[in-house]
């Protein structure tokens, strides 16, 4: 098979490698720490329905009360752009637990529309980045509210070395799943810095419209948080805002995912004007 990598220079054509022929890596945040209930109250959680069962795919974050925003590779078929039909999917928002679905402050919501971004490739992950309008808007409390689009500059250079939280589910350091909402702070690094720790992997899966974070040192997260946001606390206003999307990390073999290795962030600062462009419909 071959794989089809884009970086910001050129297209080229590659043989697919190992860690793409494996299955995709489950949900989880390693050597992260609980939250509370309610402190990230953009984080929604996205569900899929297989037979009369739901099941969680992805996270994602509440931007207005009508859209989620998550990656695109979690509400399209494997290995295609088609996107999931929406009547199967739920979008749960203010959920603390995983396995409870009926907990103070939780809001289920039917999807209207899914819109992925036209020019996503689901070889390459590039431009890993969707909508979800939901069927009826999100009525707002202290467990349901959406986080701040980012406000300043798109330049990576303003966040290297600062510092982003990102929470999700799923298995700990142990592995044992989690089933309340973990949180994990990961510093941005610079793109030079990530495709040196890894050229064969980072070379073909960063572009100018990614960026990637971590610590190398075991605390992680993993593809199964994709969608999930990362958020900074702005010191000249005091609230969140959304600057990335989990998109993607090396897989191993023989484990869920490689903690020792930077994940790839969507760099929604980026995407400002298409995102606007849909919302604003």
């Amino acid at each position: 098979m071959k794989n089809l990598i884009v970086n910001s220079i050129n297209i080229v054509n590659i043989s697919e490698p190992n860690w793409l022929q494996e299955p995709k890596p489950k949900p989880l945040i390693t050597h992260g720490k609980p939250t509370a209930e309610g402190e990230y109250p953009w984080h929604a959680a996205l569900y899929r329905a297989k037979g009369f069962d739901l099941v969680y795919i992805c996270g994602g974050a509440l931007i207005s009360s009508a859209y989620v925003i998550t990656v695109a590779h979690c509400i399209t078929r494997t290995k295609t752009t088609d996107t999931l039909n929406p009547s199967n999917m739920r979008v749960y928002l203010g959920k603390y637990y995983l396995t409870k679905f009926s907990n103070p402050g939780v809001q289920d919501h039917a999807v209207d529309e899914i819109k992925r971004h036209p020019q996503y490739n689901s070889y390459t992950y590039a431009n890993d980045i969707a909508l979800i309008r939901l069927a009826k808007r999100a009525q707002l409390t202290i467990f349901v509210r959406p986080v701040c689009l980012w406000p300043h500059s798109r330049d990576l250079d303003s966040i290297v070395g600062e510092h982003g939280e990102v929470v999700g589910w799923g298995y700990d350091q142990y592995g044992k799943i989690t089933d309340r909402l973990m949180q994990i702070t990961m510093p941005v690094v610079t793109q030079g810095m990530c495709i040196q720790s890894n050229p064969l992997f980072y070379s073909h899966y960063t572009t100018d419209m990614t960026y990637c974070a971590g610590y190398k040192n075991g605390s992680s997260v993993c593809n199964g948080d994709s969608g999930g946001g990362m958020v900074f606390l702005l010191k000249d206003t005091m609230r969140w805002y959304l600057r990335g999307l989990v998109s993607i990390s090396i897989a191993l073999r023989s484990h869920f995912c490689d903690y020792s290795n930077y994940v790839v962030f969507t760099d929604t600062a980026k995407y400002l004007d298409w995102i606007r462009s849909i919302i604003a419909k």
